[in-house]
C-alpha cells in the first residue's frame, strides 16, 4: 500500500510538472528586417526609375566604387532626391544585383 502512494505521488508529480512545461509560451519572435537589396531596390524603383527603368541599370555590370560614383553623380542632379542613406541601399542593392 505504502508503495503504491509513492507511486502515484512520482507520477502526480510529474504530470503536474509535464502540464506546466507545455503550457509554457514562448515570447513571440521579432520580425525579421528587410533584406538590404529589397529596400535599395524600393528606393531603385521609387527614386531612379522616375528617369529610367531597372533595364537601365540592369545591363550594366559595374564595380561597387563605380556604383557609388554613378549614383553619387545622380544625387547631384536633382539636390535632396536621394539622401545619402538612400544612396548607400541603393548601391547596396546595384553591387549586390548588378556588380561585377
Amino acid at each position: 500500500m505504502r508503495v503504491r502512494s509513492v507511486v502515484l505521488s512520482v507520477v502526480s508529480v510529474m504530470l503536474i510538472a509535464f502540464a506546466l512545461g507545455c503550457a509554457k509560451q514562448e515570447p513571440p519572435k521579432p520580425a525579421a528586417p528587410a533584406a538590404p537589396a529589397a529596400d535599395g531596390k524600393a528606393l531603385f524603383d521609387a527614386k531612379c526609375a522616375v528617369c529610367h527603368g531597372l533595364d537601365r541599370a540592369s545591363i550594366r555590370h559595374e564595380t561597387r566604387e563605380k556604383w557609388e560614383r554613378i549614383v553619387e553623380e545622380m544625387q547631384g542632379k536633382k539636390s535632396g532626391w536621394i539622401s545619402d542613406a538612400e544612396a548607400s541601399k541603393i548601391v547596396d542593392y546595384l553591387a549586390a544585383e548588378h556588380g561585377k
